[in-house]
């Protein structure tokens, strides 16, 4: 008998194997702090794979079996170089942000999550995080992804037009030159494709291609015995966004990738579902284009470390992105509008407080956006905007508030 993935793992796997991203203070050139919109999980790896039935023991081995001898290393130092830190076994930073300081709860949006994987038992989970299936929709959109290639890259029709026209708006609006920036969709079917999940195996294990399909093969005869996973369709493989430059770098595997936003088909859905489709999947496309911002200013560097590096970036990408819709010289949303790209923002908070890809918590998400607006409202339509630099610096003074302790004291016992 299969287990069951329990509420509280559920959610832990939020996102699992989607955000790309390392957290350092001053991350390497081919990552967004963090990675996606979505915060990386936590998730313990080993005491999960020991405790694996024999049936799943013995898909792995066969799975194994196929790969080259060194098959975990390979994977692992294809993550390292793309950048695509694992999502599991997460190490603890050494400073930890204290949790019982903070004002951390649930989401909508986690509760949606937990709906995906209703159904998907943790052994079939484990098996696929093991070989790094739920990373290849992001690989390949990461490293063959065109825009030219509609098919595969396009974005849902019900969304193409909407998003394009707020990406050419974002290159226009910031005073950095984001002109050289693709952007495309990861999407939900990806991993129906033989042919694309052949490639990724032989991309990440140099495999000849009847090998790689071979694995291929296998994969997808996973995704296929278990029906929550909709052979690879479930939204949950595509549950992010992020931003990539591979600027200044020199591994021969990225330096020739173009700067990129990815917008994951299923972060669409969710948003969809949630009923801020229409506000909140720009003020996303706008949070990954603040990241570019971030890139070419050098925005990144700090003193900080580890979960609070992360937040603090990402917090102010979240600040960055309400502005540009906010302006009246960006999206110029209304009311209705700005109140769904801050809730957007809320609802992707997280309380992973020992995480290294922690983003802030709902509340501190919700509240730099409330800043960024602000900010944005103080223009009229013929003030200038702003200079991303002097926006850096306001924010910058406003972070010890945005990060500030919320937390309700416990009520006094009694004697």
């Amino acid at each position: 008998m299969r287990r069951r993935i329990p509420a509280l793992l559920a959610a832990t796997v939020l996102g699992l194997g989607l955000t790309p991203g390392p957290v350092h203070a001053a991350p390497p050139a081919s990552v967004s702090a963090g990675g996606g919109i979505v915060a990386p999980p936590q998730f313990d790896f080993a005491t999960a794979r020991a405790a694996a039935d024999p049936e799943t023991q013995a898909r792995i081995a066969a799975i194994a079996a196929l790969l080259p001898e060194n098959w975990q290393a390979m994977l692992a130092d294809k993550r390292e170089r793309i950048g695509l830190k694992p999502s599991l076994a997460q190490e603890l930073v050494a400073e930890a942000i204290d949790p019982s300081l903070y004002q951390c709860q649930d989401t909508q949006f986690t509760t949606y999550t937990q709906g995906l994987l209703e159904g998907v038992d943790l052994d079939t989970l484990l098996v696929l995080v093991i070989f790094g299936v739920l990373d290849y929709s992001a690989y390949d959109a990461l490293i063959y992804g065109q825009p030219n290639n509609e098919a595969d890259y396009g974005l849902p029709a019900s969304y193409k037009s909407t998003l394009k026209r707020t990406f050419k708006d974002a290159q226009q609006f910031w005073d950095v030159n984001l002109f050289d920036v693709k952007f495309m969709a990861m999407q939900n079917d990806m991993l129906q494709d033989a042919a694309r999940v052949a490639r990724m195996v032989s991309f990440i294990w140099g495999m000849d291609e009847d090998q790689a399909a071979a694995v291929a093969a296998e994969i997808m005869a996973i995704l296929d015995s278990v029906p929550a996973l909709d052979a690879g369709r479930n939204p949950i493989f595509t549950l992010n966004a992020f931003a990539f430059t591979a600027e200044g770098e020199t591994d021969p595997l990225l330096r020739d990738v173009p700067d990129k936003v990815v917008f994951g088909e299923g972060m669409l859905t969710a948003l969809d579902a949630l009923g801020l489709g229409a506000a909140g999947s720009r003020a996303v496309l706008a949070h990954e284009m603040a990241h570019h911002v971030q890139f070419e200013q050098g925005l990144f560097d700090s003193p900080l470390t580890g979960a609070e590096a992360t937040r603090r970036t990402e917090l102010m990408a979240d600040g960055f992105g309400t502005y540009f819709v906010t302006h009246p010289r960006g999206l110029n949303f209304n009311g209705v509008q700005i109140h769904q790209a801050q809730q957007a923002f809320y609802e992707v908070g997280d309380c992973s407080f020992d995480n290294p890809g922690h983003h802030g918590t709902p509340n501190q998400r919700l509240r730099a956006s409330v800043w960024g607006a602000q900010i944005a409202q103080q223009a009229t339509g013929t003030q200038p905007i702003l200079p991303s630099m002097n926006l850096f610096n306001r924010f910058e003074r406003k972070l010890p508030a945005l990060v500030k302790p919320d937390a309700r004291p416990e009520p006094a016992g009694r004697l």
